[in-house]
């Protein structure tokens, strides 16, 4: 399945119901809108032939964690993991370049206080290294990733957890890799904070949400953040990411002002009557 590394990519994991294929297709399509340039792998249990990707990959065994094979499997250097219920917003290239630092990067879980959270696998660990979501996680390739990423599935399988978060906490917790936290935009979790974005903060770059597994039918395929936060707090995001410096910079161009009410006004008209 993989022959060598070849600089950086992203990486799908998507097996079980056919829904789940076409949830990837959907981030996949968000991503390369944003991020043409990077390729995009397919990890799958079914034998198919997808335009959206650059290459799919067939798991011969798959499970309810099939992400960390295809983590283990990945051919890229530097591999950018995505769950299939996201959409991307922005340009993320960057991560590749924390990982030229660091072996791990990841954000927070932010729901911290939930049950799930707080329970230990098998060791109490200070609230300061609290739990890390599991579905936009990037890793640089080396003998110690590849050995945390076994022990990560052996564990998960082997103890029938069946919340790889926790096991992943406690195991980043006892290695000796570098672990980068990314900051929330990277992982916007709690989807209802974009309602009340203001330009101060760095604008969302991958929204993650799992409703967006649900089957959107008055909206567009690429619409799930307009039909989750509703077509008016969704029409302040086009003016969230040009007002974004550190985009705009690397973009090279001028940073943009927030959309006035009628331009937030024309961009819904032209949501409902497209």
């Amino acid at each position: 399945m993989r022959t060598g590394t070849e600089g950086n990519g992203v990486i799908f994991a998507a097996t079980g119901p056919e829904k789940y294929t076409q949830l990837a297709i959907r981030a996949a399509r968000s991503l390369r809108r944003h991020n043409p340039e990077l390729q995009i792998d397919l990890f799958t249990d079914n034998q198919c032939e997808l335009s959206d990707f650059d290459r799919v990959h067939v798991l011969t065994d798959p499970w309810a964690r099939s992400r960390i094979d295809a983590m283990r499997l990945s051919r890229f250097d530097r591999t950018l993991m995505l769950d299939s219920d996201v959409i991307v917003l922005a340009d993320i290239g960057d991560i590749f370049q924390v990982l030229d630092r660091f072996d791990i990067a990841l954000a927070h879980d932010q729901e911290r206080n939930s049950e799930n959270a707080q329970n230990a696998w098998k060791t109490v660990l200070p609230a300061a290294f609290p739990q890390f979501n599991g579905g936009v996680i990037a890793v640089r390739r080396s003998d110690a990733v590849q050995a945390m990423l076994g022990d990560w599935a052996s564990a998960v399988r082997d103890h029938a957890t069946g919340r790889d978060q926790q096991v992943l906490r406690e195991i980043l917790w006892h290695s000796a890799l570098r672990v980068a936290t990314l900051p929330a935009e990277f992982n916007v979790l709690d989807i209802d904070l974009l309602k009340d974005w203001s330009v101060k903060k760095t604008a969302p770059r991958i929204v993650h949400q799992p409703m967006f597994h649900e089957q959107f039918q008055r909206f567009a395929v690429d619409d799930p953040v307009a039909k989750r936060i509703g077509l008016w707090h969704a029409s302040g995001l086009p003016g969230m990411l040009r007002a974004d410096r550190d985009l705009a910079r690397r973009a090279g161009r001028p940073v943009g002002e927030l959309d006035g009410v009628f331009k937030r006004l024309k961009w819904v008209l032209g949501r409902l009557f497209r």
